[in-house]
């Protein structure tokens, strides 16, 4: 059974989506182009953020195991590069939520943060890849700004870049 929150968000992407199809017709266009970034990342061995992600979202893809201080390392590297939305799906995706609150926490010295740099973090156990990725490219709004730049992190054996940037393009 889906949950609330997922259902709820189907009916904006919906809604989106139409609204999207009318803008189109008329010609409006995006003042910024949004950036897509797809890193595969097949063992737990060192990785570096693009500089150019400064405000984002992140999808968390996990489909083998990671250790715990690789986890916490990623999940450190996201809240040090400006990430303000994380969303994890997968193995153990719980885990991720959690790491990235906590690393969140830990950067702020566990005490006051800046409003506008608290980060967001779901996790998707329930949800297929389709539903995830069609929920990071359409529900996540952080407050009065929609986050169009992602990172794609994606913890499995094989690469699949081009899949998932398909996925995301027709969400």
């Amino acid at each position: 059974m889906k949950n609330l929150q997922s259902t709820a968000c189907l009916t904006l992407i919906r809604r989106h989506t139409k609204r999207s199809r009318e803008l189109d017709s008329v010609g409006a266009s995006s003042s910024k182009a949004s950036m897509f970034r797809y890193q595969f990342i097949p063992t737990d061995t060192p990785f570096s953020i693009p500089k150019e992600m400064t405000k984002f979202k992140c999808l968390i893809l996990i489909e083998r195991r990671v250790s715990r201080e690789f986890q916490q390392k990623v999940s450190r590297a996201l809240i040090e590069a400006g990430c303000l939305y994380s969303l994890a799906w997968g193995i153990d995706c719980t885990t991720w939520d959690d790491s990235v609150d906590w690393a969140f926490l830990e950067h702020y010295g566990y005490g006051e943060y800046p409003d506008d740099k608290y980060v967001i973090t779901t996790w998707h156990e329930n949800n297929t890849l389709q539903e995830t990725i069609e929920f990071a490219k359409n529900c996540t709004q952080y407050s009065d700004v929609k986050l169009d730049d992602i990172l794609i992190l994606d913890f499995r054996p094989e690469q699949r870049a081009r899949f998932i940037e398909g996925l995301y393009a027709n969400a």
